[in-house]
């Protein structure tokens, strides 16, 4: 697949479904977040870099359940046929949310292109960094998808396990090798973790700090109940990794 585009302005904007959207906005605000757009069951964050969106549970999408989700400026139109002549595999569609591109990956992941969201504003921190993760057993897969719809590849390890990905518009992307396929929602802290771990402290946000091989990183209580939502300092050891752009 080619990795040839013209989508401009590319912004992750995953979507979390959750039974506590307080909790999960006490969280994101205490990092420096800022609400940009609010409706019933229904909120969108501006970070550092990046967006998040935050939805009330329901049957179908279960509370701890990631969607990958972009944003672009340009006109859907454009930017869906600019996406397909780079070989993703996207329509543009009528969605439960409006007019949107639908990405119906190999491996079975749907990924939305969407227009912005309405509503201004800059974050209080400049450091928080939405980085969703998608999982699968051949990273090809996502690659193409990303690389298709206008991600450039930051960080790759050398073993293949894991890469991730600039956007223009803000924030990263990542792909990591597993077993299943899946998505999940993580981000980066663009300096020392620790400043972000006190943040959480002071708002009675529990939270760990863990020293991986590679960086560290902060393990934040995830108020749905599953795992651990990981906030990673960023990269500077890149012993088995390689930076290449």
């Amino acid at each position: 697949m080619s990795t040839t585009h013209t989508v401009t302005g590319l912004t992750p904007r995953p979507i979390r479904f959750t039974a506590d959207l307080p909790a999960w906005r006490r969280i994101v605000e205490a990092l420096g977040g800022v609400l940009v757009s609010e409706q019933p069951g229904w909120l969108v964050l501006q970070l550092g870099s990046g967006r998040l969106a935050l939805h009330a549970d329901h049957p179908d999408q279960p509370a701890g359940l990631t969607t990958l989700a972009l944003e672009t400026p340009e006109p859907l139109t454009e930017a869906v046929a600019a996406a397909s002549v780079a070989g993703v595999p996207i329509t543009l569609e009528e969605t439960d949310h409006g007019t949107a591109g639908v990405v119906r990956a190999d491996d079975g992941t749907e990924v939305t292109l969407d227009t912005p969201t309405p509503g201004a504003g800059r974050a209080r921190d400049g450091r928080l960094v939405v980085l969703p993760i998608w999982y699968g057993p051949d990273a090809s897969v996502p690659l193409a998808v990303l690389e298709g719809l206008g991600a450039r590849r930051r960080i790759v390890g050398q073993d293949g396990g894991w890469t991730d990905l600039r956007c223009d518009g803000g924030g990263l992307l990542a792909v990591h090798v597993a077993d299943q396929v899946g998505t999940e929602l993580a981000f980066e802290w663009d300096g020392d973790v620790e400043d972000a771990l006190r943040l959480l402290t002071s708002a009675g946000i529990p939270a760990t700090l863990i020293d991986e091989t590679y960086s560290r990183t902060l393990h934040v209580a995830d108020p749905d109940g599953g795992k651990a939502v990981w906030v990673n300092e960023r990269q500077t050891d890149l012993y088995g990794y390689t930076r290449v752009g």
